[in-house]
């Protein structure tokens, strides 16, 4: 079991690496994903993660931390819009239209409430003192 779980980490690793630069597709949740399987295969595998660059800047920072700014949600927003503009000009369906503005606006306005701490204001956000008294914490609702 413990290999299967190194294959898939490395799969939703892969996945999510190359997401980064693909725009449209999130990243966040293959990281989260790797996490799991990593956590659960390897120690080591599980360090080398939330060590690496891109998790801790999409993962950590972007969520526990709370750290993303104004002009890079704004830039997730034009970039989504943008994706989200090509089905909507080409499907002529109005039913797709429609569902296409309610699924940006309401991207807009979950990202800006959890930044702005309009909601969900437990469930990631990290406190300095707590991370460094137990600097994997986040990592046991795995």
């Amino acid at each position: 079991m413990r290999y299967l779980y190194i294959l898939a980490g490395l799969i939703t690793f892969g996945i999510g690496t190359v997401t980064i630069w693909v725009p449209g597709i999130p990243t966040t949740p293959f990281y989260l994903l790797t996490a799991f399987f990593w956590g659960r295969s390897s120690e080591r595998l599980h360090s080398w993660l939330i060590n690496n660059k891109h998790y801790k800047t999409y993962i950590h920072e972007g969520i526990y931390q709370r750290k993303l700014s104004q002009r890079g949600r704004i830039v997730i927003y034009l970039v989504t819009a943008a994706m989200m503009s090509i089905p909507f000009f080409t499907s002529g369906k109005l039913w797709l239209q429609i569902t296409l503005v309610l699924a940006s606006l309401s991207q807009i306005i979950s990202m800006e409430g959890f930044y702005r701490g309009w909601w969900m204001n437990n469930w990631f956000l990290v406190k300095e003192d707590d991370e460094a008294k137990k600097p994997c914490h986040y990592d046991t609702a795995f």
